[in-house]
């Protein structure tokens, strides 16, 4: 039997990916939570929901979403280790950090390849 967390985990995904690709959703985040790097937050949640990939396609992720989630998880742990854990000033880093606009460009393309994969391709239309 699915636990609710492995029915939700598809959405959970979705959801970690546009908080990682939206930038002032993360300012705000931050401002909030102070006490919180919203960055390696981000991260971490990403990391304990994707597992890996384990059990997605049992859930109803298909194969092609699967690998596109892949790809982003593959080319994250590339750049994984270059962000530190905390910073002195975390909205700085949050606006202008290289390697954490590269992390939040390949978040928003993997969103679009998403987006991409699940437009039907030969739509009917019907003249009701």
């Amino acid at each position: 039997m699915r636990t609710s967390f492995e029915r939700r985990r598809w959405g959970l995904l979705l959801d970690i990916l546009s908080e990682i690709s939206d930038v002032e959703r993360q300012l705000v985040v931050q401002t909030d939570t102070p006490g919180v790097f919203v960055p390696d937050d981000l991260l971490a949640r990403w990391e304990d929901t994707f597992q890996g990939g384990d059990e997605l396609e049992e859930v109803g992720v298909s194969e092609e979403m699967l690998s596109i989630l892949l790809d982003f998880d593959f080319n994250l742990e590339l750049l994984i280790d270059i962000v530190p854990t905390e910073t002195y000033d975390k909205e700085t880093y949050i606006r202008e950090d290289e390697v954490w606009q590269t992390i939040r460009e390949l978040a928003e393309w993997t969103l679009m390849r998403i987006t991409e994969q699940s437009i039907p391709e030969d739509v009917e239309f019907s003249l009701n």
